[in-house]
């Protein structure tokens, strides 16, 4: 009988401590979390391993260090790529938090890059192991060596050939939109299948990239609620799939041969790479190869269009390769993110207008008429 009431009580006392523990970290409420955690603390017939079960509570939903990339596909893989701003990189992981998932499964991968000392940030390690996420895994991955912005971007996400899983990069000064993945899945839905779509921005301001126009920013009539653009923009940048693989083999055989990659012509990043040569930064920018290859290839990307500028990504243009930080706000956050939904699959063109590098639509875009 003593046995029956101490397993019923142990019983009564666990399930409190689950509805405290949920009431407190409201965190811990998706993806079979709280059944997962429920199995763990009733697991045990007789004796209940205390220590056991508060280390569960708290490793539940947390960050964790990582060796090697999950290689099982899933539906959404998020990569931040961060160095030494702890404060930034958890801004942007507590808006990613907030995002609409949908009950897709979501694969968060947060990228440290080593310095070239040896010796990681671990103010940097430490903030985001206590981070939770509770819309999926999330693992921390610190590079083995110091393989700076390019590394970070190219090699962060490679893809096999028969998965469908789509990726989206984030530098860490960026803040994303509670709508940023409903938008990547309903462009990738509609326009993934083009071989000349190289990927999907999120940012709703870009200059012009032409080296023939001198005023700064790109201007497109909003009656085409999204448009392809030649040159790529990385405040948000999901590559497209199948192109992404067929660059990076190309550049692969690049590098193999020991190869230049000729500049692309009348680009404002070929200035900007030229004058960073010359004072020994060219490692800051990643993008001359791609943009090369899309060029050649006549690859475009997606840009979403909407009114005043508003974007799936804010830049907070944080103190770091190319900006000595700005001091934006709140405001301008909420001002420029998109945050209320209007897009459907409708309302989409069944091919988007396209938009040179000075800012000129050179092709209107194609709507097939629903019957």
């Amino acid at each position: 009988m003593k046995t029956i009431q101490r397993k019923i009580l142990c019983g009564i006392g666990v399930t409190l401590l689950v509805l405290v523990y949920t009431l407190v970290d409201v965190m811990v409420n998706e993806n079979g979390m709280f059944t997962q955690l429920f199995r763990q603390v009733t697991a045990v017939p007789d004796v209940l391993d205390w220590n056991s079960v508060t280390q569960n509570m708290s490793a539940l939903g947390r960050c964790k260090l990582v060796t090697a990339p999950l290689r099982t596909p899933v539906d959404l893989r998020i990569i931040v790529i961060t160095y030494n701003r702890p404060k930034a990189a958890l801004r942007l992981l507590d808006s990613i938090s907030k995002a609409y998932f949908e009950g897709d499964s979501i694969l968060l991968e947060v990228w440290i890059d080593m310095p070239k000392n040896g010796k990681v940030s671990q103010e940097t390690v430490a903030a985001l192991r206590n981070f939770r996420f509770s819309s999926g895994d999330c693992h921390i991955h610190v590079h083995k060596e110091h393989v700076g912005i390019t590394g970070q971007w190219l090699h962060t996400w490679n893809p096999p050939r028969e998965t469908p899983e789509m990726a989206v990069i984030l530098e860490d000064d960026l803040t994303v939109s509670p709508y940023f993945y409903r938008y990547l899945k309903l462009v990738d839905r509609k326009y993934g299948h083009s071989p000349n779509v190289s990927g999907y921005s999120l940012q709703g301001k870009s200059i012009r990239h032409s080296s023939l126009v001198s005023d700064c920013c790109l201007e497109v009539d909003t009656k085409y609620p999204v448009f392809l653009y030649p040159t790529l923009g990385t405040s948000g940048f999901a590559p497209n799939r199948l192109p992404w693989i067929k660059f990076q083999d190309w550049l692969a055989e690049v590098k193999k041969n020991n190869q230049s990659v000729p500049y692309v012509p009348e680009h404002k990043a070929t200035i900007w790479y030229k004058s960073f040569l010359s004072t020994n930064e060219a490692d800051s920018m990643w993008e001359m190869e791609y943009l090369y290859y899309t060029w050649k290839n006549q690859q475009y990307t997606v840009y979403p269009n909407f009114q005043d500028h508003r974007g799936l990504t804010f830049n907070w243009y944080e103190d770091g390769l190319h900006s000595t930080g700005e001091g934006r706000g709140k405001t301008d956050e909420q001002r420029n993110l998109v945050l209320d939904w209007t897009l459907d699959d409708q309302s989409l063109p069944s091919e988007p207008a396209y938009v040179d590098n000075r800012g000129v639509v050179i092709k209107t875009e194609v709507r097939t008429t629903q019957r």
